[in-house]
């Protein structure tokens, strides 16, 4: 098929008039009997009159192509296209319903892919990342211990036991005052392991602050923290595909997403955290009940602390300090005393 009208060269300006022969995907144009540029491949049609080619040319028709002649010229892809340009309620919804079915198969996918990626990272890396941690919260949040010496290896020294016992390594375990994170303990990827003093002063008894440091050492050989990572990047990154924008409330709704997702898994993994740790204890000759009094006592105080008059309600939903993103203190009680 061949059209009359005029062509301009690649970044010219200079309109010359003459005649284009199409085929399928590709175009011939030819000017006063001589060919211009031979079988260059169509880059697109526009408004069914404009012939974009991959050498830069433009080929601007005299009298637009038909629906056929376009489809013949440029195949399925090019209707394709149009069909696209033109919406509809219908192509919306169709779209609307594409998109939720990758969101999930994204989700599926990164759940079979996450236990494999964390297997195959590297722990100094992983350990390397914990010490980046908490060297940045040691420069902002946490102070010098005020605990005895004595107090602080003996802690130590029963905990590497714990360990030992289980047979792994204790990570390193660093006692810090705190006016800004109160009766805590943190976890790092690959460790340390971060004890504050008012949790200590707050248990008193040791064995009631070493459940929770083997709930600390749980986090870290299952690798919690990692997979927490390597997920929330995954998500993020989607989440900024998806609903990447400048406007304030997508940028809002798009975190708000990464961190509810990240709470969800955050309180599954506590809890495993909470099972695991009862398994180190009594394999450590604790009794079964020890993690179960720490978390009441922990609960307890943070529930005297509120304005509430019913404690009880408070214990049910408190997720505030050490408990935060953890499931109830009085769920947590639960599966710990039917465990086995």
């Amino acid at each position: 098929m061949r059209f009359s009208g005029v062509f301009f060269a690649a970044m010219s300006a200079k309109e010359t008039h003459g005649e284009i022969e199409l085929s399928a995907q590709t175009a011939t144009i030819y000017s006063r009997g001589s060919i211009v540029c031979r079988n260059i491949n169509i880059q697109s049609i526009q408004n069914s009159k404009d012939i974009y080619l991959d050498n830069g040319f433009l080929f601007a028709l005299e009298v637009s192509l038909s629906s056929d002649q376009e489809k013949a010229i440029h195949g399925n892809f090019s209707s394709g296209i149009k069909w696209l340009e033109n919406f509809s309620l219908l192509k919306a919804v169709l779209f609307s319903v594409a998109l939720v079915f990758l969101i999930f198969l994204f989700r599926y996918s990164l759940n079979l892919a996450i236990p494999f990626a964390v297997k195959v990272f590297p722990v100094t890396w992983e350990q390397e990342i914990g010490e980046n941690f908490y060297n940045a919260m040691r420069n902002t949040v946490l102070e010098k211990s005020d605990l005895s010496l004595s107090r602080i290896e003996r802690l130590r020294k029963k905990a590497s036991k714990i360990a030992k016992i289980n047979g792994f390594e204790s990570p390193k375990i660093i006692f810090h005052d705190s006016n800004v994170i109160g009766a805590n303990a943190l976890a790092f990827p690959g460790g340390p392991i971060v004890i504050t003093d008012d949790l200590v002063i707050l248990l008193q008894r040791d064995e009631l602050i070493l459940s929770i440091v083997a709930h600390e050492y749980a986090h870290i050989q299952e690798r919690h923290s990692l997979q927490q990572i390597i997920e929330l990047v995954g998500i993020a990154a989607v989440a900024s595909v998806i609903l990447g924008s400048d406007d304030t409330l997508l940028e809002e709704f798009s975190a708000l997403g990464v961190n509810l997702w990240a709470t969800k898994n955050s309180r599954n993994f506590e809890k495993q955290a909470d099972l695991q740790a009862q398994k180190y204890l009594q394999k450590a000759g604790y009794t079964k009940s020890t993690l179960a009094f720490a978390i009441k006592q922990l609960t307890t105080h943070y529930c005297s602390k509120t304005a509430v008059h019913d404690v009880q309600h408070c214990i049910e939903q408190t997720d505030s300090g050490w408990l935060s993103t953890h499931p109830s203190g009085a769920e947590r009680l639960k599966y710990l005393s039917h465990s086995h």
